[in-house]
């Protein structure tokens, strides 16, 4: 293919588009050093899993896969932040690959493009390519299982059904709450069934699944001893710090990245990043509704998993607008189907201008929220020590190379904490250094109970609204 006939393709060209978007912005907001809470923990527990414990910190309600990810390349020495936000950014353009296979096999090339632009530059979607988060990955295996389900009932294969097993095993290790996803998919063969009136395309699936989980299941029963520890793990974790995992309330003390307040996230976060494309998204609606043609394809591959996942996770305590990252590939579907089928065409211009607010907004977004030098007095803290094992209250301090190990005692967010109370896990962990941080207003009580415990304050700032300090025990002095 001629270079010419090449960039006529305008698939090819929109990716070429947006990797060139990405480079300038990945630069010129310098997100390349830019490290955000969860990123760090995950890499905190990639190192915990790669040095056996003896580094790092593994938190239980963090799914398994992206430590896994990051702790290998911690392993080989590579720039475990840089490598990994490319490594995310290669799974974006593959979820973006999979966005375009799958609309352009359920609907065709015009839609299946709409729908590509739309996802690739939404706010959201593209802040969080420059994330070390579990959104990417779970977008990309979810749309990858789906459409491997598409290719597998349209071509007969049961090639694509164990693909389909896997990638939905992939979601799963990357979120383990996209376990739902399987259901999805299982909804979707009951209907087959009943169509073809074959029942081996779901008895292979089921058992491919099974096949798949198998390792997973073995692991953690020769690990812990129990096959499904680490899932238990997790749900045990939101338990007993969240309260409930299940209420149609949100648990407040997250920080959202767009919204301060949880009432009603999910539907001001549709709202407010799709816009000028919210009536397309119901008219595309509309039109799948109407039509005959591929009627049920659309309802159980489409609507289905926006319904299922949406329910969810409004009923999930823990609410924060990123998670609903995961309906975002089937809203992009429905807003283009709705445009492409419009009869004004006019309705073109609208994702223009769409796409025009939407990097305006990214742009305004990294340009008033980088936590780089919030993260830097974790990561490089400003006084010249060496701890074993340090108790903090944020991950960062485990990309450290003067940190160890490390202890997370969450109870200091709590504004009455004592390190003296029964159950304290400080004096429990007994740390060598505390990384101190609190926007609390009684964070000057805190030092003066982190003193009476025998720990020297060696360095602190305060600005104004919140204290940052270090603290190291008087047995290591």
């Amino acid at each position: 293919m001629k270079l010419q006939e090449f960039l006529k393709n305008k698939v090819i060209l929109l990716f070429i588009i947006f990797i060139i978007v990405y480079i300038i912005f990945f630069f010129s907001f310098k997100q390349h050093s830019d490290i955000w809470w969860d990123s760090a923990s995950y890499i905190g527990a990639g190192k915990y899993i790669f040095s056996y414990g003896e580094e790092g910190v593994f938190e239980p309600q963090k799914s398994i896969l992206l430590p896994i990810i990051l702790g290998v390349l911690w392993k080989l020495n590579f720039n475990v932040i840089l490598v990994g936000k490319i490594f995310i950014f290669l799974i974006s353009l593959l979820s973006l690959v999979f966005l375009y296979l799958f609309s352009k096999e359920l609907f065709n090339e015009k839609t299946a493009f709409l729908a590509t632009l739309i996802l690739s530059f939404n706010v959201l979607f593209f802040i969080f390519i420059f994330r070390l988060y579990t959104e990417m990955l779970s977008i990309c295996f979810i749309l990858g299982s789906i459409f491997f389900m598409l290719k597998s009932t349209k071509n007969k294969s049961y090639n694509y059904l164990f693909l389909s097993s896997l990638f939905a095993f992939l979601a799963f290790l990357s979120k383990y709450q996209n376990i739902i996803l399987f259901g999805i998919l299982n909804i979707y063969l009951i209907y087959e069934t009943y169509k073809s009136k074959k029942v081996s395309s779901i008895i292979l699936f089921n058992i491919f699944s099974f096949i798949i989980f198998l390792p997973f299941l073995h692991i953690n029963y020769l690990v812990y001893g129990n096959p499904f520890y680490l899932v238990e793990q997790s749900k045990s974790y939101f338990k007993e710090n969240l309260g409930t995992l299940y209420n149609l309330k949100a648990f407040p003390g997250i920080p959202r990245v767009l919204f301060k307040t949880t009432d009603l996230i999910y539907f001001k976060t549709i709202l407010f990043l799709f816009n000028v494309l919210i009536p397309f998204i119901f008219y595309g609606l509309y039109l799948i509704i109407k039509e005959k043609n591929y009627f049920k394809e659309k309802i159980f591959l489409i609507i289905f998993p926006t319904l299922i996942f949406f329910f969810f996770l409004e009923i999930f305590y823990l609410k924060q607008d990123r998670y609903i990252l995961l309906i975002f590939p089937f809203l992009s579907m429905l807003a283009s189907y709705g445009i492409s089928n419009s009869e004004n065409k006019k309705a073109f211009l609208v994702v223009g201008i769409y796409i025009f607010f939407s990097l305006l907004g990214v742009a305004v977004f990294f340009s008033n929220f980088s936590e780089t030098q919030y993260a830097n007095f974790f990561i490089n803290p400003p006084i010249n020590i060496s701890c074993e094992k340090v108790a903090t209250s944020d991950p960062r301090v485990a990309i450290s190379e003067k940190v160890k190990k490390i202890v997370f005692p969450y109870e200091v967010f709590d504004e009455t904490w004592s390190p003296k109370r029964k159950g304290s896990q400080i004096l429990s962990q007994n740390p060598n250094c505390i990384f101190y941080f609190s926007c609390y207003e009684k964070r000057d009580e805190h030092i003066k109970r982190l003193n009476e415990i025998n720990y020297s304050l060696e360095y602190s700032k305060d600005t104004g609204r919140c204290l940052y300090a270090i603290f190291i025990s008087f047995k290591i002095k």
